[in-house]
């Protein structure tokens, strides 16, 4: 249940089946993000304590009126915890929460005179505001994967120095399905955004 939860968020997803592989994978640590059922039958929490890092982020799942087991909330920053029963979108926001995120190129600087990018839709350029760039730039640094409004808040923040409230996001997007087309950018209900085709590179404006 969890695994389709999630890949209808357009997120790939690899499915250990006992504890032992668990604890290998968090051990091994080739993916961005883990979701662990502590309810699963024969694991310990102990192994996980031993494979566990601050680097490594994970979803903890657990039974209401269960204790969370100590140990296992630090840092607080890498660490979510779901209380069944929880909705898919609490779920998939959990998850993409702990995503790295991609590092969003800073625009080029006003005084210089580039206040606009340019990208190549369908072979025509389009230019872009500097916001729309950072959001396309953010959008396009993770192709296919959905990213939640406060992650795209926090990348145009970051390039701003302000953050957006919401709803000035999903206006954002509606003024680049204008220049993109209007299937560019798909939204996940309750969740966020995916760029599903990605336009030309972005360039200098002349």
């Amino acid at each position: 249940m969890v695994r389709r939860y999630l890949e209808r968020a357009a997120l790939g997803v690899t499915v250990a089946a006992s504890p032992g592989a668990a604890v290998r994978a968090l051990a091994g640590r080739a993916f961005d993000v883990f979701v662990i059922d502590l309810m699963m039958p024969g694991l310990e929490v102990r192994a996980l304590r031993r494979a566990l890092t601050s680097a490594v982020p994970v979803v903890f799942l657990l039974e209401r009126q269960t204790a969370r087991p100590h140990g296992l909330n630090s840092p607080p920053s890498a660490r979510r915890w779901l209380i069944r029963p929880f909705s898919p979108r609490e779920l998939v926001e959990a998850v993409t929460e702990l995503l790295p995120s991609a590092p969003v190129s800073a625009a080029p600087d006003a005084a210089a005179g580039h206040d606009a990018r340019q990208v190549a839709v369908a072979g025509h350029p389009v230019t872009l505001t500097r916001t729309e760039q950072c959001l396309l730039a953010a959008l396009a640094a993770h192709p296919g994967r959905v990213l939640t409004r406060q992650r795209l808040i926090a990348a145009l923040g970051s390039d701003r120095g302000k953050a957006p409230g919401p709803r000035a996001v999903d206006v954002y997007v509606s003024q680049l399905r204008v220049k993109l087309g209007s299937d560019a950018i798909r939204t996940i209900r309750g969740v966020g955004y995916i760029l599903d085709h990605a336009p030309g590179p972005i360039v200098d404006r002349d």
